[in-house]
């Protein structure tokens, strides 16, 4: 699975499970939360200045939403199997294409990172994503078990 589409799966778990006792968390305090959580990894396996993050954050920010853009264009209009073999040829043409525009955006970002951080912090990079949705994944599953385990604390419920 994709970058993107991770981030994707993970945001839709996190609006699913991020609640407050007074109810649900609205889509943009979930959006900032994520965001500064993200901050937070990066900044910590970057080991980011002030200096150096306040450079990074629009080149990484503008790096990953043409990233999303161009998964986006990859969507298909209907599943592979109500298509024809015409169809699905294309698509994986385009899914190459999208992979190679992949590499290009990831090439750009990398060339501007280095003019703003050390090489050693831009080879990092991979890391930080890897750390953060998998911070990410273990956070919400935390939740979900915290809330479980409310569930079947509450008085008057019928437990087995």
């Amino acid at each position: 699975m994709n970058t993107i589409k991770k981030q994707y799966w993970i945001l839709l778990l996190l609006s699913t499970l991020g609640g407050t006792a007074s109810g649900q968390v609205d889509p943009e305090q979930r959006e900032a939360r994520l965001a500064a959580f993200r901050a937070e990894v990066f900044t910590r396996v970057l080991n980011l200045t002030p200096e150096e993050a306040q450079q990074f954050w629009p080149i990484y920010n503008e790096y990953t939403d043409k990233r999303e853009q161009v998964q986006q264009d990859l969507r298909p209009g209907k599943q592979l199997d109500q298509m024809s073999d015409a169809e699905v040829e294309e698509q994986i043409k385009r899914h190459f294409d999208m992979k190679q525009r992949e590499l290009e955006l990831e090439k750009e970002a990398y060339l501007k990172l280095r003019k703003v951080l050390p090489v050693r912090k831009v080879a990092k990079l991979p890391l930080a994503e890897r750390e953060f949705r998998e911070s990410l994944v273990k956070k919400l599953q935390e939740a979900r078990e915290r809330r479980q385990d409310r569930q079947q604390v509450r008085p008057g419920r019928n437990r087995r």
